[in-house]
Formats: structure tokens, C-alpha cells, sequence
């Protein structure tokens, strides 16, 4: 697996006919605390040395002061802004009190924490124009080296693709050891993703000439498989382990941002995993994004099984094998779900629903192409759904 620093600041003339860029300037780890130079090393002109600092109750003990510390000793200015909920979510309440925070005398805006904080901290200095360095708190998700941020709006979950790359992101490694278990799975989860996103890209280049990478399909289909080949060592909090789904996660970011779309680990299991988000949301109950990418997964893996193995479509013979060669089979990605404490269970994840109502509302003509859009335009989506439900209730799980 690549070692994400070495992709940083660096063009890359690809045999896909692009060239790649990846604007974040250093990602940097340590086991123990961030030393004080290590922001003054990279923002050192930054509007006289002045941060503001996001984060949230969550990491009050095992981050945030270090960081603060640690700022302040480098001789910064410092304003922190501490969310005290007990579930932050980036709602107008939220992102209007950070924005205020971020007047003129503040030059970087500094997220300490996980996904949430890091979008809050993403989309406000997007959109002050202020240079964004990140400092990760627990692996939980594959968006932190990305320009996307997720955002609540009118109680909707709404995706911005527009932010701004972090300028550096720095990791404590013991902070991101000891980050709670339910978090680290959900990292295992959107990297577990991607055994049907790859998929996915491959049939929408096929059928609709949507432009594909080979090298992002290989780095994503290596990190995801490292992953899930030291499951054992990621939930025992071992160091080598966490450490290389540490790396899988920046890799996916630095993906997004060299393919200029979330398309190398985002499809139908993201698809599903808005969807359940957004249940979530409404019913007061949302898990973590992993979570329900990994459960996602689960679902997407049955429906490429009732395609290739039961449906065998004649137009998908030139890239089945290359389809398969990314896919594990559900009995696989259901056993890695049950051991990284993710689950199987639909009630888990779907409050107020069922896996038949989602698969029906996420194969909407007007989401991207993945197996949903073509199980769909072949009239066999109802069987897809047959086919999910009744896998479902042989491992045990309601749907």
C-alpha cells in the first residue's frame, strides 16, 4: 500500500490521460503529541500566527488540549471554538457559529476531531478563504484528505464538493489508538466500500463512457484489501494495523481529489449510506458514515450476486471478470461486518424503514450509474430486492 505523504504537493502524469494533482502540502504522524513546530513549519506567515481551533467536547481529554497546548507554546494566537453537544452536527446553528468565529484576525482555521469536525472545519474555511490544516482524532472515515464536506440543512443532509484540500494534516497516533472501537469500525467500513464502488465505476464506464482511472482503481482495491486483511489487528487497537487504516483512509481522500470526483470509493454502498443517514437523522438515530457504507456494502454485494450469478446479462461479458475481480463474496463481507462490530442487521440502520423501500428510492434515474441504474433499467430491480431480502433472512436478519 502507498504511503499517502508520498503523494503530496506532487503532479502525476497517468496513463489514464490526466494529470493528477494532490494540493495538500504535508501529512505528518507521530506517536505521541504534535510538536509545537510542526504548524509553524507550514502556516508561518499566517496573519501574525493566529488559528482558530474547532472541535468538540468529544476530544476535550485526549486532544484538544495537547493541540492548544501545543499551538500556544509555538507562540500562536489562539481562539478555540468547543462544541459542547452531545452529538455535534453541522446544522446552520453550527457552521454560523464558526463562521463568526472566523473574522479577520484569524488566518488558519484548525479542525481537532473526526469527520464531523473536519467538515465543519472544511466548509468554514472554504468559505472564508482561510488556509485549513486538520489534525485527525480517530480513523473513521475515508473524506479526511478530500475537498468534500458534509453539511445539514433544513434537516437534509447536503454534500459540498467545492471545499478546500486541507493544507496539512497531522495524526497522533496514540489519540487515534485509543479513539472508542465504534469509530474505528466505521473507518473499516467506507474503506470496505469500496469492494463495490470499484465495481460500480467499471459498469458506468462501460455503459456510459464515464472516464475511469486504472491507477486509483488498483491504489483503492490495494488499501481496502489491506484493510480488511488486518481486521483482527484494526480492532485489537494494534499499531501496525491502525496505522495502515489510517493511511487506507488518507489514500482515499487523496483518491477523490486526483480523480476530481468521489466515483473511486463512492457508489450504490454510498448511495445507500445517504439513505440511512438520512433515517438517521429523522428518527434521532444516525450511525456512524462507515457503518452504514460497510452495511451498504453488504446490500450492493447481493444485488452484483443476483446480476452475475442468477440474472448473467449477455452486454456484461467484456468486463464481468474485470467486475468479479473487485467483488468478495457476501458471505465474506457479511463475516467481516459481524467481526468489526458493524453487523448485519437492517433494524440497526434503517429506523422507520426497510432494505426493500431503500433499494427502491436509491435506484432513482437521477442517481449516478452503479448496478441500482442498470437492475433498474432492466425492469429487475423488484427481483434484485427478492433476491437481498431472502439472503438477508438466511444469514439470520430481518429486512
Amino acid at each position: 500500500m502507498r504511503n499517502p505523504a508520498d503523494l503530496t504537493g506532487r503532479e502525476i502524469l497517468c496513463e489514464c490521460g490526466r494529470t493528477h494533482r494532490v494540493p495538500i502540502r504535508e501529512i505528518r504522524r507521530w506517536e505521541g503529541a504534535i510538536p509545537p513546530e510542526a504548524f509553524s513549519g507550514i502556516f508561518s506567515s499566517a496573519a501574525g500566527m493566529s488559528a482558530l481551533m474547532i472541535c468538540d467536547a468529544h476530544t476535550m481529554d485526549s486532544a484538544n488540549g495537547r493541540v492548544a497546548e501545543s499551538l500556544r507554546r509555538a507562540g500562536w494566537k489562539l481562539k478555540v471554538r468547543e462544541f459542547s453537544r452531545d452529538r455535534l452536527v453541522n446544522d446552520e446553528a453550527a457552521v454560523g457559529a464558526a463562521v463568526l468565529d472566523a473574522d479577520t484576525g484569524v488566518g488558519v482555521i484548525i479542525a481537532v476531531g473526526g469527520g464531523t469536525v473536519t467538515d465543519l472545519g472544511r466548509f468554514v474555511a472554504s468559505r472564508t478563504c482561510k488556509p485549513f490544516a486538520l489534525v485527525m482524532t480517530c480513523p473513521s472515515m475515508d473524506g479526511y484528505a478530500s475537498n468534500i464536506a458534509a453539511v445539514s440543512l433544513d434537516g437534509r443532509r447536503r454534500i459540498f464538493k467545492d471545499c478546500r484540500y486541507p493544507d496539512a494534516i497531522f495524526c497522533d497516533m496514540e489519540v487515534m489508538r485509543s479513539a472508542p472501537m465504534e469509530l474505528i469500525a466505521s473507518g473499516f467500513g467506507d474503506m470496505l466500500g469500496e469492494r463495490t464502488s470499484l465495481p460500480d465505476w467499471v459498469m458506468s464506464r462501460h455503459f456510459t463512457g464515464e472516464r475511469f482511472c486504472g491507477m486509483l482503481a488498483a491504489l483503492m482495491d490495494d488499501s481496502s484489501m489491506e484493510c480488511a486483511s488486518r481486521l483482527d489487528g484494526i480492532i485489537s487497537r494494534d499499531a501496525a494495523a491502525t496505522g495502515a487504516l489510517t493511511d487506507a483512509l488518507l489514500l482515499a481522500g487523496i483518491s477523490m481529489g486526483l480523480a476530481g470526483d468521489t466515483r473511486p470509493v463512492s457508489g450504490s454502498e454510498h448511495i445507500f449510506s445517504h439513505f440511512m443517514a438520512e433515517r438517521g437523522m429523522e428518527a434521532g438515530t444516525a450511525a456512524p458514515h462507515g457503518a452504514t457504507v460497510g452495511f451498504g456494502t453488504l446490500i450492493s454485494t447481493l444485488l452484483y450476486e443476483y446480476l452475475l450469478d442468477e440474472l448473467r446479462p449477455s452486454d456484461l461479458a467484456p468486463v464481468e471478470a474485470e467486475i468479479r475481480r473487485y467483488l468478495l463474496p457476501s458471505a465474506q463481507i457479511a463475516d467481516l461486518l459481524a467481526v468489526s462490530g458493524i453487523g448485519v442487521s437492517a433494524g440497526r440502520y434503517l429506523p422507520g424503514s426497510d432494505v426493500a423501500d431503500m433499494i427502491h428510492v436509491c435506484a432513482a434515474p437521477d442517481k449516478r450509474y452503479t448496478v441500482l441504474r442498470y437492475l433498474a433499467d432492466a425492469g429487475r430491480i423488484e427481483d434484485g430486492i427478492r433476491h437481498v431480502v431472502d439472503a438477508l433472512g438466511r444469514m439470520g436478519e430481518s429486512a
